[in-house]
């Protein structure tokens, strides 16, 4: 590229045009001539217009133009703030020009680590520096400050696929889609990488074994359990397995003490009629979902709410009120690497405070991503997980690990 042509390209600020709009565009400006005039700078560098200076170049037309005055800065702020509010941007590439827009100005556009669990957070973008003035530059774009931080936290979540991030742009797939397909893709890769050992013991009475927990957890004696907190797979395989869970509850849960299990709300009844077959029913709890709805396209439902079935071995022996309904945090919001299935920790943590006692022990044969191990870690109970998925294992030590070293760096 020559010196006079990368001086007029300096304030090109935005990706090129795709091949479909820039021949769009060719064929207006065919059509009608170059309708908008560019925008130079006084020593003729453009700030807004290269394609249509390019085309009609190409095109040997005339193409109007009008001269600003102003610094480097100003152009570059010029230049973004009109491509931000003329081009017809998707959600990623509007944060990116946003991010940039804001720097410019001087405000820095962060991320904040929100909460989710102990030692462990996810990186959402905020606005931590002079927020009224980010706030009021989301208006000046024409969306409100909360579309700001969605699409904000959606092109961090995409950071790394662009191939992904293109799609949402282009309108092929949605966000919740490519966020999905971004979580699936890294917990693959956690799937492929060296499995975990069999039995990881992560002290403070915390182990968690990988594999079918009919197998490797056949050697917890009987009636040496003092609660099962879990939430087991709700798709079509994962049904029978509610029968395998009240049957092994049953044999180790001490007399009295309780299971309690999530559920999915298609074969709810299904659900409850296995777990009934070796236990005894004793309510159905409630944790309300705030934030985005899981949605039931053939039936035209919004679910907001997750049901959770109460069960005990044999009669049970109520050792304490207990509250059957409660609210999930978190908004329902997944980080990247979060498992497909991730339930939010303050649920499992008040389940179980309300059926154990400090220091007693809890199961999860189906511990996930370690969410009922976090609780039992949180509230000093002796905690046994099992998963027969290896990333699951692996993404359950790794954040109990994270608890364990922040819970210690706090001490």
């Amino acid at each position: 590229m020559t010196r006079r042509a990368s001086a007029r390209l300096s304030f090109q600020v935005m990706a090129a045009l795709d091949d479909d709009a820039r021949a769009a565009l060719r064929a207006d400006i065919e059509a009608h001539g170059v309708q908008v005039p560019i925008l130079r700078t006084t020593d003729g560098r453009i700030i807004d217009g290269h394609h249509r200076a390019q085309i009609a170049e190409a095109l040997g037309i005339d193409c109007p133009s009008t001269t600003v005055d102003l610094d480097d800065t100003q152009a570059i702020e010029m230049a973004l703030r009109l491509n931000i509010l003329r081009r017809h941007l998707g959600p990623v590439a509007w944060a990116s020009a946003f991010r940039r827009l804001a720097e410019v100005r001087g405000l820095r556009v962060g991320t904040q680590g929100r909460q989710r669990s102990a030692g462990k957070t996810d990186n959402v973008a905020v606005f931590p520096e002079r927020p009224a003035d980010l706030s009021a530059l989301a208006g000046e774009l024409g969306v409100t400050p909360r579309t700001a931080r969605r699409r904000l936290r959606l092109a961090e979540k995409l950071a790394g696929h662009p191939d992904l991030a293109a799609k949402v742009d282009r309108g092929e797939i949605d966000a919740r889609r490519a966020e999905e397909l971004v979580r699936r893709e890294n917990f693959d890769r956690r799937r492929a990488a060296a499995p975990p050992a069999p039995v990881v013991a992560l002290g403070s009475g915390i182990e968690v074994r990988c594999g079918d927990f009919r197998e490797v957890l056949s050697d917890i004696p009987g009636a040496s359990v003092d609660a099962i907190v879990c939430d087991p797979p709700y798709d079509d395989a994962g049904i029978p397995l509610y029968s395998d869970l009240s049957a092994f509850a049953a044999r180790v849960l001490k007399p009295g003490r309780l299971c309690i299990a999530y559920c999915g709300k298609v074969d709810l009844p299904e659900q409850l009629e296995r777990l009934g077959e070796h236990l005894q029913y004793v309510w159905t709890g409630a944790v309300f979902l705030p934030g985005r709805h899981s949605e039931h396209h053939g039936r035209m439902i919004r679910g907001r709410w997750r049901p959770v079935a109460i069960f005990s071995a044999g009669k049970y022996a109520p050792r304490h009120w207990l509250i059957d309904a409660m609210t999930s945090e978190g908004a329902g919001i997944k980080g990247p690497t979060d498992h497909r299935w991730q339930q939010s920790v303050g649920p499992f943590v008040r389940w179980v405070e309300q059926v154990t006692e400090p220091g007693e022990l809890v199961v999860d044969p189906f511990c996930g991503s370690g969410t009922t191990g976090l609780a039992c870690q949180a509230t000093r109970r002796r905690f046994l997980g099992a998963d027969i998925d290896p990333g699951s294992v692996s993404l359950t030590i790794e954040r109990l690990r994270a608890a364990d070293a922040a819970q210690g760096a706090a001490s």
